[in-house]
C-alpha cells in the first residue's frame, strides 16, 4: 500500500524552517512515503528538493499553467473551506490553485485509501481561523482538519511532527 504525505506551506518561510523541509523530504523518501506538493518557491520547492535528493517518489501539483483536470468532488471539497469568499465567485485561475491544494490531499482520483497520512506546512497564524491570509495552505490544512488527517504547522509544533514522526515505520 503506498503512504502519502503533504508537503506544503509558504513562499516566506524562514530559512531554518526550509532547511528543517529539506531534511524531512529526505527522510520521508527514505521511509517510501509519496510527497504531495504544489511545486511553489519557500515550502513546497524545499520539500521536493529533499525528496529529490534520495531519488524519492512525489506527486506535484505544478502551479504553472494548472493543466490537470477539474474534478466536481474537489470543487466540491474545495467550496466547503473558502470560508472568506465563495469559491463561486473566484476567478478561473484562483479555482485551480484552490483545486490544486485538494489533490495534494487526496490525489487526483479521490481514492480514499490514497489520501495523505499527514500534512506539515510553515504558514504564519492558524489556517482555522476565519480571516487568515495564509494563502493555499490554509485551504489544504482546513480539508485535512474536515477529514480528521493531522496536521503540523512547524512554525507552532515543530516538537510536535518530531515526536509523530518518530513513530514512522
Amino acid at each position: 500500500m503506498k503512504r502519502y504525505y503533504a508537503g506544503i506551506g509558504s513562499r516566506s518561510t524562514p530559512t531554518s524552517v526550509l532547511e528543517q523541509m529539506n531534511r524531512i523530504g529526505s527522510y520521508m523518501g527514505k521511509r517510501s512515503y509519496i510527497l504531495r506538493s504544489g511545486h511553489a518557491i519557500g515550502a513546497d520547492k524545499a520539500f521536493e528538493d529533499g525528496c529529490d535528493v534520495i531519488g524519492g517518489e512525489k506527486e506535484i501539483w505544478h502551479p504553472e499553467g494548472l493543466f490537470f483536470p477539474l474534478h466536481e468532488w474537489a470543487l466540491d471539497l474545495a467550496s466547503t473551506v473558502c470560508w472568506e469568499y465563495p469559491l463561486e465567485k473566484m476567478k478561473g485561475y484562483t479555482i485551480k490553485l484552490i483545486t490544486r491544494n485538494m489533490y495534494q490531499i487526496f490525489g487526483e482520483d479521490n481514492n480514499d485509501k490514497e489520501h495523505v497520512d499527514f500534512v506539515v506546512y510553515w504558514c504564519k497564524g492558524d489556517p482555522m481561523e476565519k480571516g487568515n491570509k495564509s494563502g493555499g495552505t490554509r485551504y489544504a490544512v482546513r480539508i485535512a482538519n474536515e477529514y480528521g488527517i493531522p496536521t503540523y504547522n512547524l512554525r507552532t509544533e515543530s516538537k510536535e511532527f518530531a515526536d509523530f514522526i518518530r513513530t514512522l515505520r
